[in-house]
């Protein structure tokens, strides 16, 4: 662990700072020099693991920046030819196939600096032959591939990041007419065994599971999560067992117990331990593999790969430092993984099982009570242990917390292991299909036993908490005061724990009132949208209003404003029409009144109608409107005129060409980013919202 924490410091310093890797080899030649001097007897003895310490930190900047260099190149943007190797299972996104491919450049000229390869997301057309796509095709398709690029509203899911992290760089609309097959070459490891768990899917399918239950047993067992409902996911998260449904440790620990179970161990013999432990590790992998081979199942299977080898051999082994191997291991050849929240969360579960558990089980003497007593205070323990691990960093992504938490587990975890027992039978039983049935029957009781607990929690009043508003120094502050608090106990040191949470607690207070402190203005925030126009009128004393040029049904808003609305802790808000007034908001006919502004939102060619010049604080430029600029202001003259982004591409140009040329400065917000517009005396101002 101590040499596992500055391996990721060094990965954070290095992604925030964006070293270059030439000036970190001083650092790792300062730091070798001082490990080799700390060899000699002579050398103090703190010399050595401070040495140490600096060197896996020098490592971390290294593999971080390196990895920032493989990353930094862009693709082109112009229309070029490539060829794919399709990367995952296709699967339908809206109207269009989605699939993950590696993409390389075919031909062409020397392209410098510019990206020739990397993995893409690849959006097909609709076809018959679109319908025959499966992992490992080989293609050649003409198109442009555009890079991750955030909207720039306000809590916005980071586009940028996430493709980051998961190694995406850019992604490409395929035409019907502009593909077609390649041969086909060897398919890696990864396809095999993403295959394979495409082929278990159609198994589940084929025994009759469908819908909820299908999504439960798909994510369960083998970590394929892509179609699961967005309704049941929140009822996990609500009820506190969004764990259950990330494939880690939990899945292969209760793998474990069942291989364990049916092999116990036979007198001691080394053979015989060869021969079990070589088994299991064996079966373990192999689950491994139809899971896809997922960093957290990898992770997971290599965590429980090392306790094993250590127990063959008589060691004690430490479960905290085979985590933290497996981590370095991991963090070694993919850095970015350090940024996923799947991977923070299933670290800090696992490493505060590790931590509080035994202390906790001695403390309430667990195993002096009985089988009813030791099973209950082990499911409380293990769920406490973990949710208080993953505090931080639920608080700082999700800013709620599920208070049922415990309930929840005693009942999920017995089920999940259940399940776990049974699709294991129902893999087994593979060449005997007709003994596959009555298992299936029995499996579909215990997933929809499952999903029927956890809506059952997640409906109870009060099961989830919002949490006030939190920011990276505040929960970086939690981590620590979970952190100090959790050695203290562990060591008895009282005095410490408490002066310790005293002073966390007062930073981690200042920190949140801080970042939650309300604001008593009202503003309105133009976002961006391409899909249509949408305005959000946010008034300081309550209440705040959503605004467009199309009806309710049609807007397609939720996904843009309600992560805002979310972050802000504001009210539902009121959807206004073009025929709306009340005292803070009025909406007639595309002109909005609100705290002293006049906006007029222009989406037809109606307005040339207009006999007199109608003055404006702001003329929006929507989907649908026609006619000339020069005309437009005329009619509306406006103190700043703004380009909606939901203009089709070819207007937008249009319209800004024409603005340049009669020198207008026109906002384009598809460009910059959601604009926050903050009126003050006779005048107001507009606020870039990218990044807040």
């Amino acid at each position: 662990m101590r040499l596992a924490l500055p391996l990721m410091a060094g990965i954070a310093v290095g992604y925030m700072c964006d070293v270059s890797a030439s000036h970190i080899l001083y650092l790792f030649v300062i730091s070798a020099a001082a490990l080799l001097f700390a060899l000699f007897r002579f050398a103090p003895k703190w010399l050595f693991g401070t040495a140490a310490m600096a060197l896996m930190l020098t490592a971390g900047l290294f593999v971080e920046a390196k990895e920032h260099e493989r990353k930094a190149p862009e693709w082109s943007g112009e229309k070029q030819r490539y060829s794919a190797t399709l990367l995952e299972v296709p699967a339908m996104r809206g109207t269009n196939t989605k699939v993950l491919a590696r993409v390389e450049q075919q031909g062409g000229e020397d392209v410098g600096n510019l990206r020739e390869c990397g993995n893409v997301y690849l959006y097909f057309q609709p076809t018959v032959d679109t319908e025959q796509l499966k992992i490992g095709d080989r293609l050649s398709f003409e198109g442009v591939v555009l890079p991750p690029e955030n909207s720039g509203n306000p809590a916005e899911f980071d586009v940028e990041k996430f493709y980051y992290i998961k190694d995406i760089t850019g992604t490409c609309f395929v035409a019907a007419d502009k593909w077609t097959f390649l041969p086909a070459e060897r398919k890696t490891l990864q396809m095999h065994a993403l295959a394979l768990r495409s082929r278990a899917v159609g198994l589940y399918e084929r025994l009759g599971f469908e819908d909820e239950e299908l999504a439960l047993l798909s994510a369960l067992t083998l970590g394929e999560k892509r179609d699961f409902p967005q309704e049941l996911k929140e009822s996990y998260s609500a009820a506190g067992a969004s764990h259950v449904l990330a494939l880690s440790g939990l899945h292969l620990g209760i793998l474990y117990m069942l291989l364990a179970f049916v092999l116990p161990t036979l007198n001691g013999r080394f053979i015989y331990r060869l021969l079990r432990e070589t088994l299991i590790v064996a079966l373990l992998w192999a689950f491994a593999f139809v899971a896809g081979l997922s960093p957290s199942v990898v992770r997971s299977a290599t965590l429980f790969t090392l306790m094993s080898a250590g127990r063959l051999l008589g060691r004690d082994v430490s479960p905290v430092s085979s985590l933290s191997f497996a981590a370095i291991a991991m963090l070694l050849f993919s850095p970015h993984l350090l940024f996923d929240v799947s991977f923070q969360l299933s670290f800090a579960a696992v490493f505060s099982i590790l931590l509080l558990a035994p202390a906790l089980q001695e403390l309430l003497k667990v195993y002096e009570h009985g089988i009813l007593y030791e099973y209950i205070m082990n499911m409380l323990i293990l769920s406490f242990a973990a949710q208080a691990g993953t505090l931080p960093f639920i608080w700082y992504y999700f800013g709620a917390f599920p208070l049922y938490f415990l309930l929840t587990n005693i009942v999920v975890v017995p089920l999940a292991f259940v399940v776990m027992a049974l699709a294991v039978l129902l893999w087994a039983m593979s060449p005997l299909p007709f003994l596959q049935q009555p298992v299936a029957y029995i499996l579909k009781w215990a997933v929809a036993g499952m999903n029927g607990a956890v809506e059952l929690v997640a409906s109870m009043p009060g099961a989830s908490y919002a949490l006030p508003s939190l920011d990276l120094f505040g929960a970086v502050l939690a981590a620590m005061l979970l952190l100090l608090l959790s050695f203290s106990f562990i060591e008895r040191k009282w005095r410490v724990a408490a002066l310790s949470s005293v002073i966390s607690l007062a930073l981690l207070a200042t920190a949140v009132v801080l970042q939650g402190k309300p604001s008593n203005e009202n503003y309105l925030l133009i976002y961006n949208n391409r899909k249509n126009p949408l305005l959000h009128a946010v008034c300081g004393s309550g209440g705040n209003y959503l605004l467009s040029t199309v009806p309710q049904a049609d807007a397609q808003y939720e996904y843009v404003s309600q992560p805002y609305a979310k972050r802000e802790k504001l009210c539902p808000p009121i959807w206004t029409g073009y025929d709306y007034n009340d005292e803070n908001v009025s909406c007639i006919d595309g002109t909005v009144m609100f705290d002293g502004l006049k906006v007029k939102l222009l989406d037809n060619a109606y307005w040339n109608e207009n006999e007199y010049a109608e003055p404006v604080d702001i003329l929006v430029l929507c989907r649908g409107f026609l006619g000339k600029i020069k005309d437009a202001v005329e009619v509306y003259p406006p103190s700043c005129l703004v380009v909606d982004a939901s203009l089709y591409k070819r207007s937008r140009e249009r319209i800004i060409r024409e603005c340049s040329l009669l020198g207008i400065d026109a906002v384009d917000i598809s460009s910059l980013g959601a604009v926050k517009v903050v009126s003050s005396a006779d005048s107001f101002d507009l606020i870039p919202m990218r990044g807040k």
